[in-house]
């Protein structure tokens, strides 16, 4: 197939599944819709099996992942996590505890392998599977066994997750928000809360001054310190003998750099591929999809059913206990607990939803998204961008063949 005939294909199955989110408010993800796609279409052989390859963005999205993580780290700032540092404090400590006790006991109930991997895609996103995804190349690379899965099953195994869970925290998080909307509502009309107009820092505006010269905060350059970044974070990575991740150091250098203003805070958003960029490395992820017997799926069932039910148990009882240590209502912790099945812009989306359904006026409207949406997308900052990328890149070293 020409590239460019795979490249509009590709293209086309994530209009269908933009619409097809965009229609349900987010209720069923982009990468569900065209997981589906492309493992029917695979599997019925109604597309060819080197779709992705020939498409170019395989590619392109092997050699970005890195600029992507260190985009993220931009994205946050030493300020953002000092004035929400209780909703830091339970979204970090929830996937922690995720991390821990998933990888002990799924490790008792499978192998290890499996334990990795179905720890990092329930408490992380299209990074953490990716990491798991290049761990298992290399040791099939190298003569590896991977243990009771296969190694496209075990790289299939945590997108399942991925897709599943999105929808499955969208469903149970809605509610909760909905709950806790009623909460500030029932606070406003007692007189415990006003309404203040206050303009939000948006992360996409820009820093007043740069340490750098004029040429180097073009468009091209950024895309250029963005690369050196993610250069050096994989040098230091082999200094450690590769112990810590390379897109751990990247995300890290990224927070770094934004704070010493040489990288603009959401750095990636002024040069106009951010979006492309994203595709190139979530279609990383479908890869082993054209692989797949759906017979095969039937091994995965039990393991996904797992995680999926003991992610939500651990989220519910970890991250309600630390949120009333730090003073954050029931709902409200659990909530910023759930962000790390979805993160943003569903955190954004949800929020807006329950506003807008439990106020009944333009100004309890308000009040609610001022007292709920900071939380909420500082919760799924430090879940899904920060602390998920980090713990994935150390748990996915347990990996053995």
């Amino acid at each position: 197939m020409t590239p460019i005939l795979a490249f509009t294909i590709v293209m086309f199955i994530w209009t269908i599944g933009e619409f097809v989110s965009t229609k349900s408010k987010a209720l069923i993800s982009m990468m569900l819709v065209a997981s589906m796609i492309f493992l029917v279409g695979f599997a019925a052989d109604l597309l060819p099996h080197d779709l992705i390859q020939d498409s170019g963005l395989l590619g392109l999205g092997n050699a970005v992942i890195g600029v992507i993580i260190v985009h993220l780290g931009t994205m946050m700032s030493f300020e953002d996590l000092k004035l929400q540092w209780k909703t830091f404090l339970i979204g970090s400590l929830t996937v922690v505890l995720m991390t821990i006790l998933l990888i002990f006991v799924g490790e008792m109930i499978f192998d290890r392998n499996v334990a990795v991997a179905g720890t990092a895609s329930i408490t992380g996103g299209t990074l953490s599977i990716l990491m798991v995804q290049d761990k298992v190349n290399e040791i099939k690379s190298a003569g590896g066994d991977l243990g009771i899965l296969s190694s496209y099953l075990l790289a299939v195994f945590p997108l399942l997750i991925l897709n599943l869970k999105n929808l499955v925290g969208f469903l149970f998080t809605a509610n909760i928000l909905k709950k806790e909307a009623q909460r500030v509502k029932e606070q406003y009309r007692k007189g415990e809360l006003i309404f203040f107009e206050k303009e939000v820092e948006q992360n996409t505006a820009p820093i007043k001054e740069s340490v750098l010269p004029e040429f180097l905060q073009t468009p091209y350059a950024t895309l250029f310190l963005l690369g050196l970044t993610t250069y050096v974070s994989r040098m230091l990575s082999d200094l450690t003998n590769g112990y810590v991740n390379t897109f751990v150091i990247a995300l890290l250098l990224g927070i770094i750099l934004r704070h010493f203003k040489v990288l603009k805070p959401n750095a990636l958003s002024s040069t106009d591929s951010f979006g492309l960029l994203m595709i190139s490395i979530m279609v990383i992820a479908f890869g082993p999809l054209a692989d797949i017997v759906p017979a095969d799926l039937l091994q995965l069932v039990w393991p996904i059913t797992f995680y999926l039910i003991a992610g939500l148990i651990i989220i519910f009882i970890s991250s309600f206990y630390i949120g009333k240590k730090v003073g954050y209502s029931g709902p409200l912790s659990i909530a910023v607990g759930m962000t790390t099945l979805f993160g943003f812009p569903g955190t954004m989306v949800l929020t807006k939803e329950a506003a807008a359904a439990v106020g009944e006026t333009e100004e309890e409207i308000a009040v609610i998204e001022q007292n709920i949406l900071p939380i909420m997308v500082t919760a799924g900052f430090s879940t899904i961008t920060i602390t998920s990328v980090i713990t994935g890149g150390l748990i996915v070293g347990l990996m053995i063949g």
